[in-house]
């Protein structure tokens, strides 16, 4: 597995340090990574391989090569922030057991449930919204409205670290607004492609209709996706601005444009390429 460290972390660890706060961020790196081996135990409970990791202030972006199942993405989901919480449970227990060690690891008991409570947010790409995804039948509005809810987060986050310079300045909390944002507005496109290769997933227990949907040659790749479901087997007919039929194109096909092309791009300017 490849572990790869994004640059807003080590401005995190920066500010941290230079104001007095390494002992901190020591204990949120901690809870960092008991987070992700929640989500590590979980997919490799499910029979995924995590193959990449990008670390990030408020947890990782993992990947594995391969598509979560739903029952498989709710627990991969979830298993992050749960591992934060069962270790705050631990730290309970032998605090307990040794009250001693409650001034020197108290911070590592707060690092745990803030970290576990703020990925369960739904707000793109927190753990929240993977879970979320993971149980929407319509994924591409999904992630819309999940970014959507990012980028407000985001900008409230930046609010209140703007707000503490009139009273205990929280950098950190500054660090996270912007990661947050850049996540939301930015990382999302990926997501996106993420769900054009789920294109083919159909729940056939529930049963899967299949049906033709025309629709235009001037519009986006990314409009044909809100046409696809588990419970749909679409065919798309392509037609030009007379409604003249030009292309008849399967899910297997369409994903297959959708990943030598740009989303935003519309059949009419592939042609012109």
């Amino acid at each position: 597995m490849k572990l790869k460290v994004n640059p807003l972390f080590f401005a995190l660890i920066l500010v941290l340090v230079l104001f007095g706060q390494g002992l901190n961020f020591l204990f949120v790196f901690a809870a960092l990574i008991v987070h992700e081996l929640g989500h590590i135990i979980a997919a490799r409970a499910r029979g995924f391989v995590m193959k990449n990791l990008v670390l990030m202030p408020y947890g990782a972006m993992m990947s594995t090569n391969e598509n979560f199942d739903k029952t498989s993405g709710l627990l991969i989901g979830f298993a992050g922030p749960i591992a934060n919480f069962v270790t705050a449970l631990v730290l309970l227990g032998v605090w307990w057991l040794v009250p001693s060690l409650y001034g020197i690891s108290r911070p590592f008991l707060f690092a745990n449930l803030s970290l576990g409570a703020f990925n369960l947010l739904p707000a793109y790409p927190l753990d929240g919204s993977r879970i979320m995804l993971s149980a929407c039948k319509n994924k591409m509005r999904a992630i819309t409205a999940l970014r959507v809810v990012g980028i407000v987060l985001s900008l409230v986050m930046f609010v209140g670290f703007v707000a503490s310079f009139f009273f205990e300045i929280n950098f950190s909390l500054g660090i996270m607004a912007v990661f947050l944002f850049y996540g939301a507005a930015f990382s999302a496109k990926d997501e996106m492609y993420i769900n054009v290769l789920d294109a083919q997933s159909k729940n056939y227990n529930l049963g899967v209709e299949k049906r033709v949907v025309k629709i235009s040659e001037s519009v986006p790749l990314i409009r044909f996706f809100h046409h696809i479901s588990a419970t749909r087997e679409t065919t798309f007919e392509i037609v030009d601005k007379d409604g003249k039929k030009k292309l008849l194109l399967t899910e297997e096909e369409l994903k297959e444009y959708a990943l030598k092309h740009k989303l935003s791009r519309s059949f009419r300017e592939i042609e012109d390429i």
